[in-house]
């Protein structure tokens, strides 16, 4: 009985298809095709640094219509700096993975034929046609990778977002209504900060977001249930304070006076320090708002809290706008603000010093 002779071709898995044959093949397409595979299948970067040697090896010209290399073994170790041991793995994961077939020769090498003319005709090693074959497919699961991570990119932005205004509310609770049991927020926010998955980290934040937008609820509805409960007239030494209404004592029962008379005045003076602050209705939004951004304008936590303490949130939010309006749009003949957290800190001083009058300086703003 005779028996087939072998064509030196390694027998693909059923379920992967055939490579077809190609008409043509660019390079940067290869290199392309590889980037995503290597992306959407998670390649071991010794197979990531494989392929790319492999499609590195190819000529630009095709072999019985074939995108056919034959780099060695002993090639690939000194391109890659990974063992052979490591090589054999990566290829091996690539043919199973169906982005390469290996055509074997009679003695296991890997090599060319040419013809008399010195032209190619016949390759021993790796066709490189089913990674271009795959494209189609591996674009739809990438696109379906890329919606996955923006969707998971805005769950944390919105997950952050809650989490800085839940800790603002409890902040400006503790503070402004130092009498409101607020034990059970605080402990449900540490416990939250704890078990937060990091963006860096891999999971989802659905839960954790719904958690913190929870929290922020009930917080600043406990900020609206104290401000609004507080029907008698109290004694408040701090006239940056939000919402208050009334001072305790009936010998003056006038509203303490204001660093500004509206937020209104604010946006009207400072347009372009309000444009990163986003809309607001009232100063408790204007203080939660301010607190949000001051990191990005270099404004530590403990100066943010230390500007609390001495002239007030409402003044402290104020103070950060008026600063962050002058470094947008520096006054006429003045320096630049270059660093606005230190500014601030020092504005912040003199104000309660009595130095600075905040009061006229955000007036000359509105003539300007």
């Amino acid at each position: 009985m005779t028996s087939a002779q072998p064509s030196g071709w390694r027998a693909l898995k059923p379920t992967l298809p055939s490579a077809r044959e190609q008409d043509s093949a660019d390079k940067q397409e290869l290199f392309d095709a590889a980037r995503i595979a290597a992306k959407v299948l998670q390649l071991p970067s010794s197979a990531r640094f494989v392929l790319d040697q492999l499609v590195g090896c190819y000529r630009g010209e095709l072999i019985e219509n074939r995108i056919l290399v034959w780099p060695s073994n002993e090639f690939l170790v000194e391109r890659t700096g990974i063992p052979e041991r490591s090589v054999r793995y990566s290829l091996a994961r690539l043919i199973e993975e169906g982005l390469i077939v290996a055509k074997d020769s009679a003695n296991g090498k890997r090599f060319a034929q040419r013809s008399a003319q010195g032209q190619i005709v016949r390759a021993y090693g790796f066709d490189l046609s089913p990674l271009l074959e795959k494209v189609p497919e591996l674009n739809e699961r990438l696109a379906a990778i890329q919606e996955r991570e923006r969707e998971r990119a805005l769950a944390f932005d919105e997950l952050t977002i809650h989490r800085r205004s839940a800790q603002e509310a409890l902040r400006t609770l503790a503070e402004v209504y130092p009498d409101s049991d607020i034990t059970d927020l605080t402990a449900r926010a540490l416990e939250l900060s704890r078990v937060t998955p990091r963006r860096s980290a891999t999971g989802s934040a659905d839960s954790a977001r719904d958690a913190w937008h929870q929290l922020r609820m009930e917080a600043e509805g406990r900020y609206y249930a104290a401000s609004a409960g507080n029907s008698c007239r109290h004694k408040d030494n701090n006239k940056y304070a939000p919402d208050q209404s009334c001072n305790n004592g009936s010998e003056d029962v006038r509203e303490p006076e204001r660093p500004i008379a509206t937020v209104d005045d604010l946006v009207k003076a400072c347009p372009d320090a309000m444009e990163f602050i986003g809309q607001v209705r009232n100063d408790r939004e204007f203080i939660l708002g301010v607190g949000r951004m001051r990191g990005a304008f270099g404004v530590s936590p403990s100066a943010w809290e230390e500007a609390g303490r001495e002239i007030g949130l409402l003044g402290a939010a104020a103070t950060l706008v008026y600063v962050i309006q002058l470094q947008a749009r520096p006054t006429p003949g003045a320096e630049p603000i270059k660093n606005a957290g230190g500014y601030f800190r020092a504005l912040v001083r003199l104000i309660k010093s009595g130095q600075v009058d905040l009061t006229q300086e955000i007036r000359r703003l509105l003539k300007r």
